[in-house]
């Protein structure tokens, strides 16, 4: 009696769920459904010989120690880029070459959320992972088990491998930064982080969802000859598709899809950036095959930075590692590009006086891929004439001091070479990612560290012992020592990161590289003159000279002396050891799937290359990964050749290698 009430009770919440969060068509009122799910979990606790793995129980979550990496059965691949009309009309050409004229496409729209893989065996879903880096991820079963978008059992014995994306609704993101102490950034952040959560029982609590927009078919009563055909199995399997896909005839029918949902999407509950355009015949995607990285039969549109307007709350102003007094905008938040955004960048005080900007003034921001938001104008309205005509400051916010400009510069400076808020910039950067990349010590940590007076210079961070962080707020034994750690690791940095690090002025990460690939030891560039460094290609006299008084400062040479005296060796790794790119200059944008952009930057340079973080005409190649950015515009504006990656891979020599 019990096993059959069970079954029903099972069948019948299933079935609910289903038309619930796939079909957005409830059946019954949610009092009815807790009412039978709490029915089932008492039955089950009295009978937990008759649970089984598609038991709606079973999404409740319990606590895992980490995720397992895992190799992937099918590769999951990267999509290429296109950004505008005619690149996709190549695109299509390319396609019509191979497979011949009108293809037909299917277009979908591109959801900002994370890809993932199901395994179903036996119509049971049996293994959940991320994407990773296409070849290995993480599993993450429990945790995916809780979205009830995913159907724990099949309406068909199959056995099959599907992809989806999953994501947060934007009103589920806005009730959940609400209630949240610290507020994530975008949806896409906070699907990623709830997602990830160890305790399960955290992601159940999480409005999650998935849309799934293909299946890899092993066995199956139904096997597709057509992507179209694919996804309409898909549904009928159980899963939810996005219902905004089309079949059209050829590339002006996906154009015309592109252009209506270009501004049609900001109506959508869910974060879009694009349009992903396949071809729809199976026989034609395996006749185009694949790249390294990406399949040739597909492509993703990508739409068009958002501008958006909002209200200018207040003009704060920052102190730079330069001693640089910058401007930033603070807004009454709003949900741009997929994030939500309540700072801006005002560039310079010159800025604000072009544009007119007075706080109170509702302005227009912008935000490009690799570019943080930007005020980029004022809208006309009555009350703008009334409010007060901004007054840049004339001292230091830090410490009071005087306020100067610099010859030839826009920017203001602090004239105190001690300000605190200088001092801890400085600090800050030498912990940075393209610093000497210290994890665990953040700004709140340095904050602490330089009021205490533990840390005043880079070289403090390695006098530092362990129990010095335990005079910190909240910090306990686990991570003093991790803080500890990390310190120590970073000594093993190569020279050039080591002068990045060093903030000096006009030398950022590119030019600290090209200045240690000719003085690759701290004695050798110590020794350098002004005209020996000005003598390096692509640094010019002003650079040559901020070295030079640089490593010619008493100051700062008691401060080396002191890095020496604590062990460190002042050596580049990074040697040239051919000479196959030499006199060429690469620029690196996106990202990279096979290896990281400081990866990239070295083999191009152990190859005799440089690189460079802008695009001119005397740019040799422009590398372009996911996600490009205003650099790939630039480049095609100039008519540099563009590498995808995997033309750069077969470049520098590691194709092969990479495809192993």
């Amino acid at each position: 009696m019990e096993q059959s009430r069970i079954e029903f009770l099972r069948e019948q919440l299933n079935k609910l769920a289903y038309n619930y969060y796939v079909l957005d068509n409830p059946l019954v009122s949610d009092f009815e459904y807790d009412k039978l799910f709490t029915e089932l979990k008492e039955l089950e606790e009295k009978n937990p010989q008759l649970i089984t793995p598609d038991s709606p129980t079973q999404r409740v979550g319990g606590i895992s120690s980490g995720f397992e990496e895992i190799k992937h059965k099918y590769r999951l691949y990267s999509l290429d880029n296109t950004y505008n009309y005619d690149e996709l009309r190549k695109w299509y050409e390319r396609v019509t070459k191979e497979c011949g004229e009108n293809v037909e496409l299917v277009c979908e729209l591109k959801i900002d959320g994370l890809a993932i893989a199901l395994t179903y065996n036996n119509g049971y879903f049996t293994l959940g992972a991320t994407r990773g880096n296409g070849i290995i991820g993480e599993e993450i079963t429990q945790n995916l088990k809780t979205i009830k978008a995913i159907p724990l059992k099949l309406f068909e014995d199959a056995d099959v491998e599907v992809r989806g994306e999953i994501y947060m609704p934007i009103s589920s993101f806005e009730k959940l930064n609400a209630e949240s102490e610290k507020p994530f950034a975008n949806p896409r952040n906070a699907a990623a982080g709830s997602l990830r959560q160890l305790d399960s029982s955290i992601t159940a609590k999480r409005d999650l969802s998935m849309f799934t927009y293909t299946a890899i078919v092993e066995r199956s009563n139904t096997i597709p000859s057509t992507h179209w055909d694919s996804l309409q199995y898909i549904k009928q399997l159980g899963f939810k598709t996005n219902p905004n896909i089309r079949l059209v005839k050829d590339v002006e029918g996906a154009i015309e899809f592109c252009k209506e949902w270009e501004t049609k999407r900001f109506s959508l509950d869910y974060a879009t950036d694009g349009v992903v355009i396949k071809v729809n015949s199976f026989a034609c995607q395996k006749e185009l095959g694949f790249t390294s990285r990406a399949p040739k039969w597909a492509t993703a549109f990508k739409f068009p930075p958002e501008e958006i307007s909002t209200k200018l709350l207040n003009i704060e102003i920052g102190v730079g590692k330069t001693g640089a007094v910058t401007p930033v905008a603070i807004l009454e938040p709003v949900l741009l590009a997929g994030s939500t955004v309540s700072r801006a960048s005002l560039h310079n005080f010159d800025e604000i006086k072009r544009l007119d900007i007075r706080v109170g003034d509702r302005v227009l921001i912008k935000k490009a891929a690799e570019i943080i938001p930007k005020v980029i104008k004022v809208l006309d309205s009555e009350e703008h004439n009334e409010l007060p005509i901004y007054e840049p400051p004339k001292t230091c916010p830090e410490c009071n001091s005087p306020l100067a400009v610099r010859e030839g510069e826009v920017n203001l400076y602090c004239s105190n070479d001690k300000c605190p808020s200088v001092m801890k910039a400085k600090l800050e950067y030498w912990v940075s990612k393209e610093a000497m990349d210290i994890d665990f010590i953040g700004p709140s940590v340095i904050a602490q560290l330089f009021s205490l007076g533990l840390v005043k210079s880079p070289v403090d961070f390695y006098k530092l012992k362990e129990e010095d962080f335990l005079k910190l707020d909240l910090v306990k034994e686990k991570s003093a020592s991790n803080m500890y750690n990390s310190i120590q690791e970073s000594r093993k940095r190569p020279f050039n990161r080591f002068v990045t690090a060093l903030s000096i002025r006009h030398v950022g990460k590119e030019t600290a590289d090209i200045i240690t690939a000719e003085f690759p030891t701290l004695t050798s560039l110590m020794n350098a003159s002004p005209e020996e460094l000005a003598n390096i290609e692509g640094i010019g006299g002003k650079i040559a000279q901020s070295v030079y008084e640089f490593f010619n400062s008493p100051e700062n040479i008691e401060m080396l002396d002191e890095f020496t005296a604590l062990g460190f060796s002042f050596e580049n790794n990074i040697q040239t050891r051919t000479n196959e790119l030499e006199g060429k200059t690469f620029v690196l944008t996106g990202t990279l799937q096979s290896m990281t952009r400081d990866e990239a930057g070295d083999k191009i340079k152990s190859m005799g290359g440089k690189t460079s973080s802008s695009v001119s005409k005397k740019t040799s190649f422009v590398v372009a990964g996911d996600n490009p950015g205003s650099k790939l515009d630039k480049a095609q504006n100039l008519g540099v050749i563009i590498l995808n990656e995997d033309e750069f891979l077969k470049m520098v020599g590691e194709a092969d290698e990479k495809k192993s």
